[in-house]
C-alpha cells in the first residue's frame, strides 16, 4: 500500500513538472490523477447534460466538441478559481468564478464557453 501511494505521488509530481504542452491528452481527462473538476451543464440551474471535467492546476483545457458553445451553468470544486474562455486554447472573452459557481451565465458568456483553466484559490 505504501508503495502505491509513493508511486502515485511520483507520477503526479512527474506530470506537474512537464511543460503544459507535454502532458499526454488522455491524462487531462483522468479524474484519479487530476487536481480538480469543473462541473458544467448545458442548461441553467445545473440541469440538462452535466459532466465533471477533470483539470490540472493552471493547464488550459478545451471542452469536448459536444459541449463547446453549449454550457449554461458551471462551478469548480471548492478551493479553486476557474476562468472560462469563448475560444479554444484559453483565448477570447473570459469569465472567472469560484465555488459554488454560476446557475446561469450572462449574455455573451452563456452558450459560448470553449476552454477553461483553473487555479488553486
Amino acid at each position: 500500500m505504501h508503495f502505491q501511494k509513493v508511486a502515485l505521488g511520483s507520477l503526479v509530481a512527474a506530470l506537474a513538472a512537464l511543460p503544459s504542452g507535454a502532458r499526454p491528452a488522455e491524462a487531462s481527462t483522468d479524474a484519479a490523477l487530476a487536481d480538480g473538476n469543473l462541473f458544467v451543464c448545458t442548461d441553467p440551474n445545473f440541469a440538462g447534460q452535466c459532466v465533471n471535467l477533470a483539470f490540472f492546476n493552471g493547464l488550459c483545457s478545451t471542452l469536448p466538441s459536444g459541449l463547446q458553445d453549449n454550457i449554461s451553468s458551471w462551478g469548480p470544486d471548492a478551493g479553486w478559481v476557474c476562468i472560462t474562455y469563448t475560444e479554444d486554447n484559453c483565448q477570447g472573452t473570459s469569465f472567472a468564478g469560484s465555488f459554488p459557481g454560476f446557475t446561469s451565465l450572462p449574455a455573451g458568456i452563456d452558450n459560448a464557453m470553449n476552454s477553461f483553466q483553473c487555479f488553486r484559490a
